[in-house]
């Protein structure tokens, strides 16, 4: 008992063999071991750190001589120590009273590394975004012209036929071609239509034909389509142009387009297929395909489609201006948690270059908008937490927590995972509540004190009234405000329906409801959610061929150096939180918990990109640990340093992977691929 930390090493590590005995006498099949499997990758990062700790400790208690009369006192002194703690604690109560604490405000310094990094990220994140251009002019074969021949002039051999296709997805088409314009060839009919491919993007169609005349006409079952360009291609890859294209001009209007293959560049990839889609649908009016997440992301895309263009830049801009300006604010918030610029610039630089925030925020998703207005809600709450309404008036309070209220329910018009945020702040909102009322107590049992400038009589005759008009202004700002915008956002939204704009909200939470809760599909990219931190399973958004020697990929996943140091710094801040009661790392923890522990529950099939709104509070967490052991070790502080350099290192390294920039699939073998089950270029 004297030897705590031995002790806390002991229960530790029989944890631990009790836990890898349990695997081994329960799970473990012989035949078929993973060492890749969570199992094997959970034990041995616990054991790791287990053995990281006994030298810690061993170092410790061991690492100088000391004689036992000198250890005897050492020991007595603590217990002597502890013992006139539990006294006083017992002799009287601790009087709760706090004043208001003085927020940090930036100065100079903070203001110029802030625009620094924000700056430099900002080339960074906007540098190969997309094209600023994409066939815009569309032509319907169902609505306008029933069928299409396109004469080639003569007898040609045709290798390729690439279309780019609008907004209606995989529409369906025969096609016919032939030498004289009599003698019809079937190229592809019924039940074995020709499909047009993925919206918003270049899709290739080999042929392998000789022919001049070429005919398409839609299938008996599409009723919908939107085609805005065709190339035809010869065996060298030469475009052949139809000699009466200006009969379709539509068609054939914007070729100098055409790159020469898809790349995320020109085209869509992953799911920009269903919200680009629906940005381009809300803009025009058109029946919104995508229904799975509220709008309000989604019309957030619309407004750079509106500034730009319906093409990749376009479609893009909004969530990548969104990831930029995630950094001021994650600068903001260190500031005032720590107080101090380095830290708040170590801590902005984690969360800049973490590998996630790059990738996620530059690919037309809905994930970046409710991040950042999570990241809002919990830097107003904080704010609001600093303030006593003893001593501070009740209108300066309601500022930051009315901005809180509403960034919260702009997260929950963006995606329903903005709702398990609300729970976190609602645990830390009653922590402040419960807070006040101990105050009010201790002041009624001291009626006639006066705590740090408070009269103790003015919080008997004050709190009730100011806790009702609280609770209150809470109703109005937590649950009316984010009902109404959530609704608003509903405005843009068509769903082929004459309903009015409440009925078409009620019947899309239905929608949401079922296929959220009956979706059973599988993917190869998924991943449980005790996968996520450890990064077991990286998303693969993307993958091109540009030379047998050069490939392209996009995956998603974090920087190791963030979030596989955040395991640790989250079981620190549960240390401080049980051995001192700190209050930053009960906010970060109540912050990062409320985002994660929702999905152990989720049974649909996940992806790593749902951490995505947690990374946040991790690079927090990881702060925090760096500023408390800089604190204890100054001289650590260059380590520190480094630790933020050798990140960004890491960035540099894995740029190509993490931008869709054609490398060596070598060089990323050899140097990226640091576990079998990452997938980050194709490789065959």
């Amino acid at each position: 008992r004297q030897r705590k930390e031995i002790y806390i090493l002991y229960v530790i590590l029989s944890a631990m063999a009790f836990y890898n005995m349990a695997h081994v006498l329960f799970f473990y099949d012989v035949n078929n071991f993973n060492r890749m499997e969570p199992a094997a990758i959970l034990t041995s990062i616990g054991m790791l750190l287990v053995t990281a700790y006994m030298f810690y400790i061993a170092f410790k208690l061991f690492g100088s001589y000391m004689p036992q009369e000198s250890e005897q006192k050492e020991i007595a002194a603590k217990l002597q120590a502890s013992a006139a703690r539990k006294n006083r604690r017992t002799a009287q109560p601790v009087n709760p009273i706090q004043a208001s604490s003085a927020i940090a405000k930036m100065d100079k310094s903070d203001y110029i590394i802030m625009a620094a990094i924000t700056a430099l990220y900002a080339v960074i994140a906007f540098m190969r975004l997309g094209n600023m251009s994409a066939p815009e002019t569309g032509y319907s074969l169902v609505q306008d012209g029933g069928e299409v021949i396109f004469d080639m002039g003569e007898e040609v051999s045709i290798k390729d036929m690439w279309n780019f296709t609008g907004y209606k997805e995989n529409p369906k088409y025969y096609i016919q071609y032939s030498g004289n314009g009599t003698d019809w060839t079937t190229l592809n009919g019924e039940g074995t239509e020709w499909d047009a491919g993925s919206v918003f993007a270049w899709n290739q169609t080999g042929l392998g034909i000789t022919a001049r005349y070429f005919k398409i006409w839609p299938s008996v079952n599409n009723y919908e389509d939107s085609i805005l360009e065709f190339v035809f291609l010869d065996d060298s890859d030469n475009m052949l142009l139809p000699v009466n294209s200006a009969e379709y001009p539509l068609f054939f209007d914007e070729q100098d387009i055409f790159d020469g293959r898809k790349s995320n560049m020109n085209s869509t990839y992953f799911d920009e297929i269903y919200h680009a889609r629906t940005a381009y649908e809300m803009i025009h009016h058109l029946y919104c395909y995508e229904n799975t997440h509220p709008p309000l992301g989604k019309a957030f895309i619309a407004c750079g489609v509106l500034m730009f263009g319906m093409n990749p830049f376009g479609w893009r801009f909004m969530g990548t201006l969104f990831g930029v300006l995630m950094l001021p604010v994650i600068y903001n918030f260190s500031k005032k948690f720590f107080k101090e610029t380095w830290i708040s610039a170590v801590t902005t630089l984690l969360f800049t270059f973490d590998f996630m925030h790059f990738v996620q925020t530059r690919i037309a998703t809905i994930d970046v908008f409710v991040t950042l207005f999570i990241i809002l809600s919990y830097y107003f709450m904080y704010c609001y937490t600093k303030y006593s309404f003893y001593d501070t008036g009740l209108k300066k309070m309601f500022i930051p927590l009315g901005l809180c209220g509403i960034t919260m329910g702009l997260g929950w018009a963006s995606k329903w995972t903005g709702i398990y945020s609300s729970a976190g702040l609602c645990i830390i909102f009653f922590a402040q509540m419960a807070k006040r009322f101990r105050e009010y107590v201790y002041a009624c049992n001291n009626p006639s004190g006066q705590t740090e400038g408070i009269e103790h009589r003015y919080i008997i005759e004050n709190f009730y009234k100011k806790f009702w008009k609280t609770i209150g202004f809470c109703c109005i700002f937590f649950v009316v405000i984010p009902v109404v915008i959530y609704t608003l956002s509903y405005i843009p939204v068509s769903d082929g329906s004459d309903r009015g704009l409440i009925a078409r909200m009620l019947q899309a939470q239905k929608t949401m409801f079922d296929y959220h809760t009956q979706l059973s599909d599988t993917h190869y990219y998924s991943s449980k959610w005790y996968q996520w931190p450890i990064m077991y399973r990286p998303i693969y958004y993307y993958e091109g061929v540009v030379s047998d020697t050069l490939r392209e990929g996009i995956s998603a996943f974090g920087n190791p150096l963030v979030w596989w140091a955040g395991i640790p710094a989250f079981i620190y801040m549960l240390g401080l939180l049980y051995k001192e009661r700190d209050k930053k790392a009960a906010f970060l923890t109540v912050g990062y918990l409320s985002q994660y522990v929702p999905w152990f529950f989720v049974t649909r099939t996940v992806f790593i990109y749902h951490y995505f709104p947690s990374v946040p509070f991790v690079t927090v967490m990881l702060g925090y640990s760096f500023y408390r052991i800089v604190q204890r070790h100054p001289s650590w502080k260059k380590a520190v340093y480094v630790y933020v350099a050798c990140a960004i290192g890491l960035f540099i390294l894995f740029y190509p992977v993490l931008s869709g920039k054609a490398i060596n699939p070598e060089f990323a073998d050899r140097w990226l691929k640091w576990f079998e089950s990452w997938v980050l270029l194709r490789t065959e």
